[in-house]
């Protein structure tokens, strides 16, 4: 019998025109009155199906989530899993409680309208509002010859992220060391990375890559409204579908690769911090330095306040100081 996920993928490929009842019905093998009942389905679940005497149906792109149009144009060397929720407590919770019940045997990519635990850094929480934001979380297998570059993936990530968002938007997007991603100097993506690792063995069995963005949230919480922001501050006809398909396939087709550290020149062209005074919080200190360089690895290359320069793979800066620009935080 055929079912909702059949109907939507015949009038996505045949968007934007109109498929008739009978068309949709001769093809799927059932009557006019089963067409019209899963059509029904699909509006009630959010989809946009519009319904014209004479015409038929009619799918058009909007703001709903969708397994099938995500995968739809979606070309991949590697199958991918997707699974897409309408809420969860945490992309990458869900993920590693997937991951605890079964081992990945493909990349697996878990999304969600909203979060209600969403967590990034040191467990801060993430605000994850429903409808505004993309809230995804990337499942990687890892295998014994594989080892994790922790640093890489996640500088790797910002990339990808930064690039998509200048692609689809045209909007100035810059990278605070490590993992932040600023527009307009609000932070508006969130990236974090954490391995699993096998009972067993001891060893890392996969890797989950989170990535939250602020793509339209017009209104934050009091104790971020400083420093968060949004992709964008008006209507776009982008859907999140499309960014959340341009994410996976850039991420997925540059995977392999990233220990090579290729994407490192276009990293340092989109960082905030090279050549700028900063405050770094590293373990239990506080260092203060301006930053010369970020090296191959992705470590921050800073010369501090007596003159010696250090190399950092891990830590977070507290503070930018720049010389020109609206950033303070």
């Amino acid at each position: 019998m055929a079912n909702q996920t059949e109907v939507l993928r015949l009038l996505m490929a045949a968007a934007p025109k109109y498929q008739s009842g009978d068309q949709l019905a001769t093809t799927l093998n059932i009557s006019r009155t089963a067409i019209w009942k899963l059509v029904r389905g699909l509006q009630n679940a959010g989809y946009s199906i519009e319904s014209r005497h004479g015409r038929g149906y009619r799918y058009v792109e909007n703001n709903q989530l969708s397994a099938a149009v995500i995968e739809d144009g979606l070309d991949l060397k590697r199958p991918v899993k997707l699974v897409v929720l309408p809420q969860v407590d945490s992309t990458n919770a869900y993920l590693k409680r997937l991951v605890a019940e079964q081992p990945l045997a493909q990349p697996t990519v878990v999304i969600a309208d909203q979060q209600t635990a969403g967590y990034g850094r040191s467990g801060r929480p993430f605000y994850s509002p429903s409808k505004t934001g993309i809230y995804m979380s990337i499942g990687l297998p890892i295998g014994p010859s594989e080892p994790l570059d922790a640093g890489l993936l996640t500088t790797g990530t910002a990339v990808v992220v930064a690039q998509t968002l200048q692609r689809l938007f045209d909007v100035p997007v810059e990278l605070k060391w490590v993992n932040d991603v600023l527009v307009n100097h609000h932070k508006v993506v969130g990236i974090m990375s954490e391995g699993v690792t096998d009972f067993e063995s001891g060893q890392i069995s996969s890797v989950i890559v989170g990535i939250g963005i602020n793509l339209t949230t017009a209104a934050f919480p009091e104790s971020i409204q400083y420093k968060a922001g949004a992709v964008l501050d008006h209507p776009t006809s982008v859907s999140r579908n499309q960014v959340i398909r341009e994410l996976i396939h850039h991420f997925l087709t540059r995977y392999p690769a990233y220990r090579s550290g290729a994407f490192m020149d276009d990293y340092r062209k989109l960082s905030m911090v090279i050549h700028q005074r900063v405050s770094l919080k590293s373990g239990a200190r506080t260092y203060d330095g301006i930053v010369e360089d970020i090296d191959a690895e992705g470590a921050l290359v800073v010369r501090l306040d007596d003159a010696t320069v250090r190399h950092f793979n891990s830590g977070e800066i507290t503070k930018v100081h720049l010389l020109t620009g609206k950033y303070h935080g």
